[in-house]
């Protein structure tokens, strides 16, 4: 399993309003800001692949795994 701590900066950014989890908006948010448009469709399909617990957003343990596998 990837080392969620070092990605814990990073999600904190994405993580806009502060709950603790990455929707698929922020997720959009974050490949814009990288310079990648993603589609709200292409969104919501890496958030249902990193979602391991299937409760619709991504957790920072989510985050590291997807960031180490690479976004979209």
């Amino acid at each position: 399993m990837a080392n969620a701590e070092q990605y814990r900066a990073t999600f904190e950014l994405v993580d806009v309003d502060g709950d603790g989890f990455i929707s698929p908006g922020e997720l959009k948010s974050l490949m814009r800001a990288l310079g990648q448009e993603i589609s709200d469709t292409r969104a919501v399909e890496v958030v249902v692949a990193a979602d391991a617990n299937r409760d619709g957003k991504i957790s920072l343990e989510e985050f590291a795994v997807l960031m180490e596998r690479g976004v979209a």
